[in-house]
């Protein structure tokens, strides 16, 4: 946070790269906010009506398809986004012929994940409906083929209301749709068909809004193809492990288990999901002016940098500890007694919050310094270390407690946790005496907070999660989790945020 990102000369002829704009940061920040407040009404009502209405096997082959295009994106996708995110941020100009590049880079690749998932479904191990699902994971595919490196043009421009648009968009036409189609009695293919269909309606929409600001350039040249995929190959090996490491434990829970299983572990991770809200919206915003204050050389980069990681790591501990004490109560109240073997499953999830919080802002800082391979190599690693424990944990648990699910959890658990280890050497210059200090005393604050929580909890699951997001900010403020600079600080951005008008005066609009 601080001053517009204009460079400033200094005494003796050095130049100084002021840290990320507060009004633009503030504004995206707000912006993305408002999606994912969306997202998270939307899966509250798609989650309180689709989920009973199909039953834990039909979840589970809902959530086959949509494992199965998490997996088949890697394949075509090349982990490109990040890639154009950067190069963009750093020389706008660029953007009508990296993104064409992109796309139709990306097209190329979508013959030869068809041709994989026929093999999957004619001679693997699905078959059936269970092979529809694949195959439909296969087309959503393809539209993000397309969408994708557009979106990456909006948020390396900071254009991010089309960002939300577009969640403002698929979440809730998914989740009326769902919920229209439940009630006619259309079933788990029904509904990733209309996602589907969705995604060729959304493909359109984000054609349509790129007009005013870049034309994409489709005359591709056969040198920048090269170039573009010699450079996308840390981000496309660093995407795929990261792919195989989050949807290896759906795909293995669906092989080794039953889509029953595969139901009670596949809600609580969209549900964990929106647990993930802070680091989303944050490096989402921050990853551009990450790549432009590392012009300005590593100290300017980590000034930048702090601020985030600082505030995810002390949200993080109250969003875990609350989590895992609503776990039983949100999971009945929202899934029925036909998803209690959901309860253990989301709450050993929960306690992924903090290392993964990390994760996700250091991968950030990685991309911001060129290092993108170093987060490669440990999604690599993720990606070994997380079969290997599900390998034995599921069947384990299968075979004691007839819920393979909670052995899939745990194995995320400890590889979040080793992944988290390694993170915070690699980022360790970010850290401070003032972090550590910051962070104790958020966690006495957590302390505190889960007390009450508990209590509150005894007058039903409303009162209890009221009562941890209003007790948590009170309890912070006397601990003095933030000193007087930052909530000044936090006083001026919230400002940038809240006059809009006077926001859209202050810089480019969004």
């Amino acid at each position: 946070m601080g001053d517009p990102a204009v460079a400033v000369a200094r005494p003796g002829g050095t130049v100084e790269t002021p840290r990320p704009n507060t009004v633009v940061l503030a504004r995206s920040i707000s912006i993305l906010t408002v999606g994912q407040i969306v997202t998270w009404i939307a899966t509250l009502i798609w989650t309180v009506i689709v989920p009973r209405r199909l039953g834990s096997a039909q979840v589970g082959l809902y959530t086959l398809g949509l494992a199965s295009s998490g997996v088949l994106l890697v394949l075509v996708g090349l982990g490109l986004r990040p890639l154009l995110v950067r190069e963009i941020a750093a020389d706008p100009d660029r953007a009508p012929e990296l993104i064409g590049t992109g796309i139709v880079l990306r097209a190329m690749f979508c013959l030869p994940a068809l041709a994989l998932t026929l093999v999957i479904t004619l001679v693997g191990p699905f078959h059936g409906p269970e092979g529809v699902a694949v195959f439909l994971g296969w087309c959503m595919t393809v539209f993000a083929v397309v969408s994708e490196p557009i979106a990456a043009g909006f948020q390396a421009l900071e254009k991010m209301r089309y960002l939300t648009y577009s969640t403002i968009f698929s979440k809730t036409i998914s989740t009326v749709t769902g919920i229209v189609l439940v009630m006619v009695g259309v079933r788990a293919i029904g509904l990733l068909l209309a996602l589907v269909i969705i995604g060729a309606v959304l493909t359109v929409l984000v054609l349509i809004w790129s007009r005013p600001h870049f034309r994409i350039d489709w005359r591709v040249k056969r040198s920048e193809l090269r170039r573009l995929f010699v450079a996308s190959l840390p981000y496309w090996s660093f995407v795929a492990f990261f792919t195989i490491y989050l949807w290896i434990d759906s795909l293995m829970l669906g092989a080794m288990t039953s889509t029953r299983v595969l139901g009670w572990y596949g809600l609580p991770t969209q549900l964990f999901g929106t647990l993930m809200f802070v680091p989303t919206v944050l490096s989402t915003a921050w990853l551009s002016q990450l790549v432009r204050a590392h012009k300005g050389g590593s100290e300017t980069l980590l000034r930048a940098a702090r601020p985030a990681i600082e505030f995810v790591l002390v949200l993080s501990l109250p969003v875990c500890v609350g989590a895992v004490l609503v776990a039983a109560p949100l999971t009945r109240a929202l899934y029925g007694p036909d998803f209690s073997e959901s309860i253990p499953v989301f709450a050993l999830l929960a306690l992924c919050v903090p290392p993964m919080y990390l994760n996700i802002m250091a991968n950030q800082l990685m991309i911001a310094r060129n290092q993108q391979m170093v987060w490669t190599k440990m999604m690599a690693l993720a990606s070994l270390v997380n079969p290997a424990l599900n390998l034995v944990l599921i069947p384990y648990f299968q075979r004691t407690r007839g819920n393979g699910a909670i052995g899939a959890a745990i194995a995320m658990v400890i590889t979040e946790v080793i992944l988290a280890v390694i993170g915070f050497f690699l980022v360790r210059d970010t850290y401070t005496r003032r972090l550590a200090m910051r962070v104790g005393r958020a966690a006495v604050a957590t302390a505190l907070m889960a007390g009450l929580v508990m209590l509150a909890l005894r007058a039903g699951l409303v009162v209890g999660v009221l009562s941890g997001m209003v007790s948590f900010p009170i309890l912070a403020g006397f601990l003095g989790v933030l000193d007087a600079g930052e909530r000044r600080q936090l006083r001026q951005l919230l400002g940038a945020v809240a006059p809009w008008g006077r926001s859209r005066r202050a810089g480019s609009p969004n």
